[in-house]
């Protein structure tokens, strides 16, 4: 998922909702339908900081000089395929978002299920055993057993015991009834998330087609304007006027992210615990199932060594040792599917416990952020707290360091903005397009971000690079020493 930013110096409160809200919902233990709630509310707020943008923008450009009507038609154009490619990115992000929350719960459900489906399985087959063994002995095996009572406390005993079986029996009726309803539900749920991720996935495929057609139509524009002398004095004042938005948004952003990083932290945190105690839960009632599995083997070993003593006719022994096999071969199959699941929420669990852990204090030199591309303009050139970065077409910008991701923000004049928390300092990674990461992901040194070339302001196959030292609340931007 990923928050959105503004594109005007909106109040901190305002920010803040907008901004970071999506890093305290991502991965943790809210369920699906919050979630989707809380990616249908920051897409309509996107959709009116759009609108916002697109006015504020034009302000700008109304107090530049010398602009031609036709420069003005031209700029409205620009405007107008602007705020349809930010629209197409948010919404395809969203959908992205609930694309990987419908593989997750469907991969949950899928996972329940099969436990389920062994346990139905193993338990019709005893169910089928036992109704075997009432048909062939009627009641006589009973009797037979009362009937070589000894004594009035040994019948006792051997009436205990068989009230034991038949109670046992019972159980495991009750166990088979209760399990075949859970797999219905489990199957019902499994099928009715099927449906909801291809559904979100023909919805994300067709606005990857939207937003691929619009890209497009605004590449095409941005290369005619370049043909004509007129186009670039239009260029010229359409950059003009988004680098000050640019420069005002990008600080406004950092500052809110920055003052807001500790209580971000704490509420993640507490989110990972929630769902580090929910897998745990988990995990016990999975132990519990393959003890229970244990504890029949055991006994289900007893009862072939039993079989195997007592039975007098061969075509009886090798029924009964066909009946063991299946049981067995449906017992094995259960526990196949206990542990299987159990390494699951294993690796969930480890997962979530990396999460949680700090962000290290790191020192020595920074990772340049576009593998094989250099510095086209230094930190501080024209005024901007920035490093402006050029790498070939299709490059991906990589983390400068091992870090926390604070929140993933798209502006029409910026492409797609990654902000890390590096331990000690935080870095704005600015003009990306098609990000691979979303806020609460931890990424390592050398993790890919996104792909360069997604801001009009920096060009294609340009991005740009902010290093701020973190003192408590505040930041200050430093030359990243390249």
């Amino acid at each position: 998922m990923t928050s959105r930013g503004r594109a005007r110096g909106p109040s901190p409160r305002r920010l803040t909702v907008v901004a970071l809200t999506a890093l305290l919902t991502v991965g943790f233990a809210q369920t699906t339908s919050e979630k989707l709630q809380q990616l249908q509310r920051e897409l309509t707020e996107q959709r009116q900081q759009s609108a916002e943008q697109a006015s504020q923008l034009r302000a700008l450009r109304d107090r530049i000089a010398n602009l031609t009507e036709q420069q003005r038609a031209t700029l409205d154009r620009l405007d107008a395929l602007a705020q349809n490619v930010s629209a197409l990115e948010n919404e395809v992000a969203t959908l992205t978002a609930r694309t990987a929350l419908a593989e997750r719960a469907l991969a949950d459900v899928t996972a329940q299920r099969e436990v389920t489906a062994a346990r139905v399985n193993r338990l019709q087959e005893d169910v089928r055993q036992i109704l075997n063994t009432l048909y062939r002995d009627r009641s006589g095996q009973y009797l037979q057993l009362l009937s070589q009572s000894r004594s009035l406390s040994d019948l006792l005993i051997r009436l205990e015991y068989s009230n034991r079986a038949g109670a046992y029996h019972t159980r495991v009726i009750l166990a088979l009834k209760e399990e075949v309803a859970t797999l219905g539900e489990q199957q019902a749920q499994q099928a009715q998330r099927a449906r909801e991720l291809a559904d979100v996935r023909q919805s994300r495929q067709a606005k990857l087609e939207a937003l691929r057609a619009q890209r497009v139509r605004q590449s095409a524009l941005l290369a005619e304007l370049r043909r004509s002398e007129q186009g670039q004095r239009t260029l010229a004042a359409q950059t003009q006027a988004q680098q000050v938005l640019t420069a005002r948004s990008i600080d406004t952003l950092v500052n809110q992210v920055v003052a807001e990083r500790a209580r971000i932290e704490a509420e993640r945190q507490r989110r990972l615990e929630e769902e580090r105690r929910r897998r745990e839960e988990e995990a016990r009632r999975l132990r519990e199932a393959q003890e229970r599995a244990r504890r029949e083997a055991e006994r289900l070993a007893r009862e072939r060594e039993a079989a195997a003593a007592s039975a007098r006719a061969a075509a009886t022994r090798r029924a009964q040792d066909e009946a063991a096999r299946r049981r067995t071969a449906q017992l094995e199959a259960e526990q196949r599917a206990l542990q299987q699941r159990q390494v699951q929420v294993q690796q969930e669990q480890q997962q979530a416990e990396q999460e949680a852990a700090p962000v290290p204090v790191q020192s020595g030199p920074l990772l340049f952020p576009l593998p094989g591309g250099r510095v086209s303009a230094p930190f501080g050139s024209g005024g901007v707290q920035w490093s402006v970065l050029q790498g070939a077409p299709e490059s991906q910008a990589v983390s400068a360091r091992e870090g926390l991701v604070l929140t993933v923000t798209y502006y029409a004049a910026t492409g797609w903005v990654v902000i890390v928390d590096h331990g000690g300092y935080v870095a704005t990674y600015l003009g990306l397009r098609d990000p691979v990461v979303q806020a609460g992901n931890r990424v390592a040194q050398g993790a890919q971000l996104g792909t360069v070339g997604g801001s009009p302001v920096f060009g294609p196959n340009h991005m740009a690079f902010q290093w701020n030292r973190v003192q408590g609340a505040s930041r200050q931007p430093v030359s990243p020493g390249f």
